[in-house]
């Protein structure tokens, strides 16, 4: 009897330990790991570079429309092709290129209106006479007729030619001029470079102050923006306009384009 209790307790430590022992590997795993992550945060520095070019715009962008309302859909189409040809022999005479001219879009929908209809007398079974209250009805007047046109004037001395030729013609929604930069993705790769060599140089400095050497680099952020001047539509964007009033547009300052790029780069150290 005494031999079977000793080997019970035996048993009993035997697993009390192996229990031990386990946990001991967890939690030295669990270590581990969090030592493994620290040590990572601990062993890599963050820098951030930034850099920025002014560029002076070299176009100038307009939208507008043509809008035209007519009984049939050949007279309203007519009329907006009659303008249009007006439009580009006058921008052509301007020295704009057919390629800087694009139409955005050209919408045909029929024109409905509620018009008022005699009232029917109706008499009930039993004699009543009374009117429904409905006396209007939907009917189809004409055809609405639309088309939107974008155009690129690369020669700001001509804004003002422009701007009277589309009054005269009577456009609609005029927008514009909005002055731009015609290929900003090359200064968008210029103005990065040097944000990326600024934050390498930053790199360098911090290493040689904290005595360490810089690794490969583990992560890199790129922060840009392109920031446009705000748009020159003061009284422009109208129903209708007087030629008058837009042959009077004071001088229209272009002002520059800031074109900018902030980047932060991560490096492991040793």
């Amino acid at each position: 009897m005494e031999h079977n209790k000793s080997h019970l307790k035996i048993l009993i430590y035997a697993g009390t330990l192996f229990l031990v022992v386990l946990s001991i590997l967890a939690i030295a795993t669990t270590i581990f790991v969090s030592k493994g992550s620290e040590q990572y945060k601990e062993n890599t520095i963050s820098v951030s570079g930034e850099s920025e070019i002014n560029a002076v715009p070299n176009i100038a962008n307009f939208s507008f429309t043509i809008k035209e309302t007519s009984k049939t859909n050949k007279e309203a189409q007519d009329i907006i092709s009659e303008k249009i040809t007006t439009i580009l022999d006058g921008l052509e005479e301007l020295g704009v290129q057919e390629k800087d001219i694009k139409t955005q879009s050209y919408l045909i929908s029929p024109k409905y209106e509620f018009v008022q209809v005699e009232r029917q007398r109706d008499i009930s079974l039993d004699g009543t006479v009374y009117f429904p209250n409905n006396n209007q009805q939907r009917v189809q007047t004409g055809f609405d007729v639309s088309q939107n046109v974008s155009l690129v004037l690369r020669d700001f001395d001509k804004t003002g030619e422009v701007l009277e030729l589309l009054a005269e013609t009577g456009v609609d929604n005029l927008n514009g001029p909005n002055f731009e930069i015609d290929n900003p993705e090359a200064l968008k790769e210029e103005v990065r470079t040097a944000a990326i060599k600024n934050a390498q140089e930053k790199a360098k400095r911090l290493a040689d102050d904290l005595d360490v050497r810089l690794g490969k680099v583990v992560s890199f952020n790129e922060n840009g923006g392109y920031y446009q001047p705000p748009r020159f539509d003061r009284g422009l964007e109208s129903a209708s306009f007087d030629s008058a009033k837009v042959s009077s547009v004071p001088a229209l300052p272009v002002g520059e384009n800031t074109i900018s790029s902030s980047v932060t780069i991560t490096y492991k150290i040793k």
